[in-house]
C-alpha cells in the first residue's frame, strides 16, 4: 500500500507535459483521474487539479465532452507566457449547466487566454473575466445573466466569439456587458440576447475610455450596442454590422467616434440616440433612415443595404449593396472579420465584398456539412 501511494505520489507532482511551442500542456478529460500525470494518454478530470499541480503560464487544454463544474481561474499568467485554457477542438468541449459561472477568471488574476469553450446554462455569466484576458472561439450561451462579462478591466481582449440567448432580465442582461479602458471587442457574431448585444458601461469613479468595437456583427437583440463614459472620455465604434428593431447605437456622456459601420433600425426615425451631453462624430456609414442626427457629411441612406440573405443569418454583402465603396477609404484595422491583418476597408459593415460569398453557405452552428463562419479555407481560392 506504501508503494503505491508513492507511485501515486510521483504521478501527480511530476507531470510529463506535451510538448508545445507556446509553453508546456497539460490535459483535461470528464473522465480523468486526480491521480493521472495531465497527459493525452493519462488526463486530469478539472482544470482545478491542473493549476493546482503545475500554475498559471501553461496551457490547458480541454479533450470534447460536457463538464458539469464550473472553471475558476485563480492563477495568473507568468511573463511571457499566459495561462491558456482551450478546447482541443472548437466548441467540443462543453461546459455546462454550472449553478454559477461557467468560467471565471478570479479577482486580480491576469494574462489568462480562454480559448475554443462552448459555455451553455450558465447560472450566472457565461464567462467573467478581468483584465489582460482574451476571450476568443468561444461559443457562449443561454446563460441566465450575461454571456461575456468584463468588469474594470484594462486591455481586455473579446474576438471571434458566438454569443447568443444570454440573460433573462429586459433591464440588465446583455451578451457582452463590459467596462474598462484599452479594451477591444471585435469579430464576434452577437445574436438574440435579452437586452443589449453588447453594454460598455462605467463603473463609478472609472469610465470606459478608448475602448474599440469593431467587424462585430450584432443582430436580433432587444438594442445593439450602448456606450457610457460619464468622464467624458473617447470610445471607438467603427465597421460593423448593427441590426436592431429598437434603437442602434445609445451613447451616454463622452465622445463616441462612429464610421464605416452599417446601422439598420427604425424605431423613432432613427438609428442613433446621443443621451447625457453625449458628443458623436459619425461619418462614413451606412444607416437604413433618413433621420438620424447626428449625421457626417458622406453617410448613406439605404433602405436595404444588400445582403446575401439576412434570413439565414448571411450578412455578406451582394454586389449592388449600397454600403459597397462606402467606408473611409484606406482604413486598415488590426484585423478583419476573419482575423488577417492588413485588409483594406472599402465597405462599410463588418464584411468587406467577396464575390465568392454569394454563392457561400455557411454555419454559426456546428455542423460537419459546412464551414465554420470564421473559416478562411474557402477564401484562399482565386
Amino acid at each position: 500500500m506504501v508503494v503505491l501511494w508513492t507511485v501515486l505520489r510521483l504521478q501527480a507532482t511530476e507531470p510529463e507535459p506535451e510538448d508545445h511551442p507556446l509553453g508546456r500542456e497539460y490535459f483535461i478529460s470528464p473522465s480523468g483521474c486526480p491521480t493521472n500525470n495531465g497527459t493525452l494518454s493519462s488526463p486530469w478530470g478539472s482544470v482545478d487539479t491542473a493549476l493546482e499541480r503545475v500554475g498559471g503560464g501553461n496551457i490547458v487544454t480541454l479533450l470534447p465532452g460536457v463538464y458539469r463544474e464550473g472553471i475558476l481561474v485563480g492563477t495568473s499568467g507568468t511573463q511571457g507566457h499566459p495561462t491558456v485554457i482551450r478546447s482541443q477542438r472548437k466548441w467540443s468541449a462543453i461546459i455546462r449547466g454550472t449553478p454559477s459561472h461557467g468560467v471565471y477568471i478570479g479577482d486580480g488574476v491576469t494574462n489568462v487566454v480562454i480559448d475554443g469553450l462552448q459555455v451553455d446554462h450558465a447560472g450566472i455569466d457565461g464567462i467573467k473575466v478581468g483584465s489582460y484576458a482574451t476571450v476568443r472561439n468561444c461559443w457562449v450561451h443561454h446563460s441566465a445573466r450575461q454571456g461575456i462579462a468584463a468588469h474594470y478591466t484594462r486591455q481586455t481582449l473579446i474576438e471571434r466569439n458566438l454569443v447568443e440567448h444570454n440573460g433573462k432580465d429586459a433591464r440588465f442582461d446583455h451578451g457582452l456587458y463590459l467596462s474598462g479602458t484599452n479594451d477591444t471587442v471585435r469579430c464576434n457574431v452577437i445574436r438574440w440576447n435579452r437586452t443589449y448585444g453588447c453594454q460598455i458601461y462605467h463603473d463609478p469613479p472609472l469610465s470606459s475610455a478608448e475602448c474599440s468595437f469593431y467587424n462585430n456583427l450584432v443582430y436580433g437583440n432587444k438594442y445593439a450596442l450602448t456606450v457610457w463614459s460619464p468622464s467624458r472620455q473617447t470610445n471607438y465604434v467603427f465597421s460593423n454590422t448593427l441590426i436592431s428593431e429598437s434603437y442602434v447605437v445609445i451613447a451616454h456622456y463622452g465622445t463616441l467616434c462612429l464610421s464605416n459601420n452599417i446601422m439598420v433600425g427604425s424605431k423613432y426615425g432613427r438609428v442613433i440616440w446621443p443621451l447625457g451631453g453625449a458628443e458623436v462624430r459619425t461619418d462614413f456609414n451606412l444607416t437604413s433612415v433618413s433621420s438620424f442626427p447626428p449625421h457626417g457629411a458622406h453617410d448613406v441612406v439605404a433602405e436595404d443595404p444588400g445582403f446575401v440573405n439576412q434570413a439565414k443569418g448571411l450578412f455578406w454583402l451582394a454586389g449592388g449593396s449600397a454600403a459597397r465603396w462606402t467606408a473611409t477609404r484606406g482604413t486598415v484595422p488590426p484585423v478583419d472579420f476573419f482575423g488577417r491583418p492588413g485588409t483594406r476597408t472599402l465597405d462599410a459593415g463588418a464584411f468587406q465584398y467577396d464575390r465568392r460569398f454569394l454563392s457561400e453557405q455557411r454555419s454559426l452552428d456546428p455542423s460537419p456539412a459546412l464551414p465554420d463562419y470564421w473559416s478562411t479555407e474557402l477564401l484562399t481560392a482565386p
